[in-house]
């Protein structure tokens, strides 16, 4: 027999449960601890780890095990069997930590930082000149030209590369010199491309892990790092042990150049990059965005071929899977995504909000989509507040619905440091302490199952979207000089925050597409194209969208017609038959044009498209996905916000029967009302602060009924005097006048942990009588269990702080107990609370001189930067009003 969907609901999937990023500093870690500490994980709802390897905090040649050793094959072997023990899984950053590099990486397989070095000079004359000792690293280009209005003109461009000739010291070489170099009349620049000899190093190793950072643009690079640095893994540890080999988002800093462009280059684009290599820096008149936009093409390709696609391919050997984050690349970002099995995003800051999160997040979401990735993964919470240690489970949870809401469908925590058992928090520098460590940690399955349930709904089917929005890339090829471009936030600076967040809470859910996507337009079902201040694209690009057109669909232009193609070769052509056939849309009608890509466009929108979804009060905090599935279609709509709503939902094109199910509370409730109308379906629900709803719509399911209750106070009881706050790890126990923060009680300042409030109630028959009797606070501060006549009654992660305790109750004397967590933050801000170092100059363990060790502590275990921007405790415990109020109910009379 089929499970209903709130059976489904309340026994999801365990494929679905989130997972954690693992951090083991110095992989300093043994047998009892991973046990315990994945035993915790499961038993909160964590379904799989990311193990990533990185710098040491401690001393110890034993216990820092060095990376690749047999110990470490060891404790890995171990580690991975004990967590397929438990039915997680067990994914793995290779290389230590990020980016992709290692000890056995070869200074020519490294990533190049190229440069110019320019001389002015003036003609006629005869120059020469000596680069020894004044630059180091290798010559990858030589050019001179001829100067006018600080542009260089291409028709007097000559390569010298040929006339750098070696200069050596005693028969070693030492230097590079250019000599006798005719130069003509006029004002010439000499321009030297150089290869630094300073490289990056991977960030952050662990010990024995340092190293170069491989070059993202090369296939024998790539290729040379994942048999060195992957496949001894798999040998020793077993394949399949590994689900996914994760790589972390590009922070390639500087890396802007490979040592096979000039080939790739002129194989690819048609003509020879060395002559106009200024190009890439200054100005070469009448080229330079043609000549940008060729080498950032080139270099997108060749990172795309060679780096995410060989690394899909080389886990698919060793018989894993991909998980890439691709941001921080220069590429073409949907295709860099789209090379991985697990596409994943990122979210970091204070996103615990409604917004669409363009540079991490939706370009994630949406190369999942058109590349059909079933699983579109998310690192998440990292840095959701800073300093560290006062992020709540209430912020997580609202930052996880956002995430939701932008497409994605596996939450992986950012995250939980290894620590031992009973030792101190050792927090990573950049996320949320989900961990054992944190004094809320046991409120975190909520959150667990919570995160699981909603994945279980939002992994099946397959995404839907109507709208599409063209992602201007070729532009921004075109307008950078030479750099490691951040694809994604050029992307998100020029679509603006602001436009996609209006165009959002309009109701449109929308994909970004790239040219192969627009090239297969037809695979798709989008009926809406929009463009926003797009000037460049290639030919075939702009035919298909003339085709999209002529097929009935809306293309829209925002702010400008596209007019040029792309590329030096042909440009002129080119640029004719992109501006003609924009042109003839236009005024056949095939395309609408909105004079900006603020109101008019949304107007144009308003007019012209009907979202799947739109929010009534609230849309600024309401966001919704939504996925088909065989016969039903599945809507996760949540309140990111701190407001409640009464609000109505009109779900276009439906007029099936639904459900609607809570998934934190892991219950089905009902509408207040709803309405059929020929356009679709009208809800009127009732979202509290941070609430969630999944939306079900299924011919096979019963007519809805509504909730026709009515709700009417019968009574309060107020609680704000008589409580006894006990701390039994500080052996305090003391009477309290008024509920207000524990922190302002001089022996409780600085503590961080579990306080207990306890109060008797006495209730009589008529108090018994009502129909509904609730627990409320104003604030518990920020997790809290309330027991009632010691049976939990439940617990709170969020507001509202209120509470059903009816049926816990009895007449007479009852006893109401509520355990409260605060943050962390508070035991951190402990003047006495201070990070201790290692002492003198040099110690008798590994690494041996503690300057080594004490910078990483002060930068990554030390409480200054806490202690600089937070001044005081944070409020804690209950603060405020504390009531009981009964309720009876009454039916609500039907409209005759």
């Amino acid at each position: 027999m089929e499970r209903t969907y709130l059976e489904q609901l309340r026994q999801p999937a365990a494929a679905a449960r989130g997972k954690t990023r693992w951090w083991w500093y110095g992989c300093r870690v043994d047998k009892d601890n991973i046990s315990y500490q994945l035993d915790q994980m499961q038993e909160a709802g964590i379904g799989g780890v990311e193990i990533q390897i990185l710098y040491a905090l401690e001393a110890g040649s034993r216990e820092n095990l060095e990376y690749f050793s047999p110990e470490f094959f060891d404790i890995l072997k171990f580690t991975g069997e004990e967590v397929h023990k438990r039915g997680m899984t067990m994914d793995l950053t290779l290389g230590s930590s990020w980016p992709f590099g290692g000890p056995f990486v070869p200074f020519v397989k490294s990533a190049p930082v190229v440069y110019p070095y320019a001389i002015d000079v003036r003609g006629p004359s005869v120059f020469s000149y000596d680069f020894t000792n004044r630059m180091a690293g290798e010559i990858v280009g030589g050019i001179m030209g001829r100067m006018e209005d600080s542009e260089m003109l291409p028709e007097t461009i000559q390569d010298i590369s040929s006339l750098l000739e070696e200069k050596l010291l005693f028969s070693w070489p030492w230097g590079t010199q250019l000599k006798n170099l005719e130069v003509p009349e006029g004002n010439y620049k000499i321009v030297i491309f150089l290869a630094g000899q300073f490289r990056e190093h991977v960030l952050m190793p662990s010990r024995g892990a340092q190293g170069y950072v491989i070059d993202h643009n090369d296939a024998e690079a790539s290729r040379f790092f994942f048999a060195q640095a992957g496949t001894p893994l798999v040998e020793r540890l077993g394949r399949g042990m590994v689900q996914s080999f994760f790589c972390d988002s590009l922070e390639l800093f500087g890396h802007n150049w490979t040592g096979k462009i000039y080939d790739e280059f002129e194989k690819r684009r048609g003509y020879s990059l060395k002559p106009y290599i200024y190009a890439l820096w200054g100005k070469v008149k009448g080229m330079t965005e043609e000549i940008r936009y060729d080498f950032h093409k080139t270099m997108s390709e060749l990172t795309i071929e060679n780096f995410f696609s060989v690394m899909t391919e080389w886990c698919h050997e060793m018989g894993s899977t991909s998980r890439i984050q691709a941001h921080g690349t220069w590429g073409d970002i949907l295709q860099a995504y789209g090379a991985a099995d697990i596409p994943e995003g990122e979210t970091f800051s204070e996103w615990d909000k409604y917004s669409v999160n363009t540079v991490h997040r939706r370009l994630a979401s949406s190369a999942g989509h058109v590349y059909h990735r079933h699983i579109i993964s998310n690192e998440s919470f990292t840095w959701l507040r800073f300093p560290r240690f006062t992020e709540t489970p209430e912020q997580i949870k609202i930052a996880a619905d956002s995430i939701f809401v932008d497409g994605m469908n596996q939450i992986v925590n950012h995250g939980y440091t290894y620590s031992q058992k009973d030792g101190e928090p050792m927090a990573f520098y950049a996320s949320s302490h989900i961990c054992h460590t944190n004094t809320w940690w046991k409120y975190y399955k909520n959150i667990g199952r919570y995160i699981n349930r909603v994945c279980d709904f939002l992994q099946r089917g397959e995404p839907v979207s109507r709208i599409c929005i063209y992602l201007p890339q070729h532009d921004i090829w075109a307008e950078n000089p030479l750099g490691d471009i951040h694809m994604c936030m050029k992307l998100e600076e020029r679509l603006e925050t602001s436009v996609i967040d209006g165009i959002a809470r309009e109701g449109y859910w929308f994909d970004y597409v790239n040219d192969d996507v627009l090239g297969r337009w037809e695979e798709y079902s989008y009926e809406t194209l929009i463009l926003m201040e797009t000037d460049r694209m290639p030919v075939k690009t702009a035919e298909s969208i003339q085709s999209f057109a002529m097929h009935g669909n809306l293309v829209i232009c925002a702010g400008r017609l596209p007019s040029q193609g792309c590329g030096l070769l042909q440009k002129d052509e080119k640029d004719k038959i992109v501006s003609t056939l924009f042109e003839e849309m236009h005024r056949q009608g095939n395309l609408i044009f909105a004079e900006n890509k603020k109101d008019a466009l949304l107007n144009i929108l308003k007019q012209r498209v009907c979202p799947d979804l739109k929010v009534g009060t609230g849309k600024e905090s309401i966001g919704y996905v939504h996925r088909k599935d065989k016969n039903a279609d599945i809507y996760f709509t949540a309140n990111m916000s701190l407001e409640e709503y009464n609000t109505k939902l009109t779900i276009y094109q439906e007029n099936r029967a639904f459900c609607i199910l809570d998934p934190m509370e892991g219950k089905e409730i009902l509408p207040l009302a709803y309405t059929r109308k020929e356009s679709g379906t009208e809800i009127e629900l009732h979202f509290n602060q941070g609430q969630a709803y999944l939306l079900v719509f299924d011919q096979s399911l019963p007519k809805p009924e509504t909730d026709k209750r009515i709700w009417k106070e019968n009574g309060v009881i107020d609680l704000k005097e008589g409580w006894r706050l006990e701390v039994p790890e500080k052996d305090y126990f003391k009477d309290v006048e008024e509920l207000k923060g524990f922190e302002q009680i001089e022996e409780l300042k600085y503590y961080s942990g579990e306080v207990i409030y306890r109060k008797s109630v006495y209730l009589t028959e008529p108090d018994m009588a009502s129909d509904e009797i609730v627990f409320q606070v104003d604030k518990a501060g920020c997790a809290a269990e309330v027991f009632v006549n010691d049976t939990s009654a439940g617990q709170w992660i969020q507001r509202p702080y209120q509470m059903s305790i009816k049926e816990y109750l009895h007449l007479g004397k009852n006893e109401i107990r509520v355990h409260v967590s605060n943050q962390l933050i508070n035991r951190c801000l402990d003047p006495d609370r201070e990070v201790g170092e290692y002492q003198g100059t040099v110690i008798e363990e590994w690494p041996y001189f503690t300057e080594i060790l004490n910078k990483e502590r002060r930068k990554r275990l030390s409480n200054r930067r806490e202690k600089e921007m937070i001044k005081s405790p944070l409020p804690s415990g209950l603060v405020g009003k504390a009531q009981i109020c009964f309720y009876r109910t009454e039916q609500e009379k039907e409209e005759i």
